[in-house]
C-alpha cells in the first residue's frame, strides 16, 4: 500500500485472516468499562507494549483500522478493492463490535462498489453500534443503493436508536423511497424517531409543512397536502432572537 503505511503484524497485504482469534483478552474486559481512558496511563501502556509482542491489542487494531479510513483516498483502485475485502472479513467474522464499527466506518471511506458488499452485512449485524455505523456509511456513500438499504432498516430494525439514525440519513435522499419509508416512520410510536422523520422530511424535500404529521403522511404518498406551514409572527420573532 503506497499512500498509507501499515504495520505488517496487523495491516498486512496477506489479509485479516488471523484476527478472529487475536482478542481471546479483551481490553474493555480486562481493564474496565473505559478502557480507552487507560491510554493515559503509562503503566497501562507498558502493558499493552508486552501484551503486542504476542498479539496485537484491541487498541492498535482500532488505531490502524481508523489510519487505513483516514488515508482512503491515497490508496487506488486495487488497494481500496483488497482493503474493502479484509474490512469485510473483520465485520463477518471478529467478536469485537467496536472493531466491526471501525471496518464500517472505513468502509465508507472506499469508493470502490466492492465496500458496498461488507456494508451490506454490517447492516444485519447482531450490535446496534454495527448497524449505526452502516447507516451512516450508506448516507455518507450516497449511492442508488443507499435510500434502499437505509429503508430496509428503518422499516425493520429492532433498536429504535438504529432506525433513528437511518431516519436521519434518508434525509439526504430527494426521493420517492426516502420519503415512503420516512412517512412510515411517523406512524410509530416513539416520538423521538417521529419527530427525526419530519426533520428528514424537511431536508430531503425542501418542504415545510411544519409538524402537521397528516400533512407529511400525504405527501410522503405522493398527495398533494396543500399549503406549506407558515409560522407566525412571534415564531419568527423567536427564530431571530434564538
Amino acid at each position: 500500500m503506497h499512500g498509507v503505511p501499515m504495520r505488517p503484524s496487523v495491516l498486512s497485504p496477506t489479509g485479516f485472516l488471523v484476527l478472529g482469534a487475536l482478542l481471546a483478552v479483551q481490553i474493555g474486559c480486562a481493564n474496565g468499562p473505559l478502557p480507552y481512558l487507560t491510554a493515559m496511563n503509562p503503566s497501562m501502556r507498558r502493558q499493552w507494549e508486552a501484551d503486542e509482542q504476542y498479539q496485537p491489542t484491541l487498541h492498535r487494531q482500532l488505531a490502524e483500522v481508523d489510519e487505513l479510513r483516514d488515508g482512503a483516498a491515497r490508496l487506488s483502485e486495487g488497494e481500496q478493492r483488497h482493503w474493502a475485502g479484509e474490512m469485510k472479513y473483520i465485520v463477518e467474522t471478529h467478536d469485537s463490535p467496536q472493531l466491526r464499527a471501525a471496518a464500517v466506518q472505513a468502509l465508507a471511506a472506499f469508493t470502490v462498489p466492492q465496500a458496498a458488499d461488507g456494508l451490506r452485512v454490517a447492516v444485519k449485524d447482531g450490535d446496534p453500534l454495527v448497524r449505526i455505523a452502516a447507516c451512516k456509511a450508506w448516507g455518507q456513500r450516497a449511492s442508488r443503493e443507499s435510500p434502499e438499504r437505509l429503508a430496509e432498516v428503518l422499516g425493520s430494525d429492532s433498536d429504535v436508536d438504529v432506525r433513528i439514525v437511518a431516519a436521519r440519513e434518508l434525509g439526504r435522499f430527494n426521493q420517492p423511497l426516502a420519503f415512503q419509508a420516512l412517512g412510515l416512520a411517523l406512524n410509530d410510536k416513539d416520538p423521538s424517531l417521529r419527530y427525526r422523520a419530519i426533520d428528514s422530511l424537511k431536508k430531503a424535500s425542501g418542504r415545510d409543512y411544519g409538524n402537521d404529521v397528516e400533512a407529511w403522511q400525504k405527501f410522503a404518498q405522493g398527495v398533494d397536502p396543500g399549503p406549506e406551514y407558515q409560522p407566525s409572527l412571534a415564531e419568527r420573532a423567536r427564530e431571530l432572537l434564538f
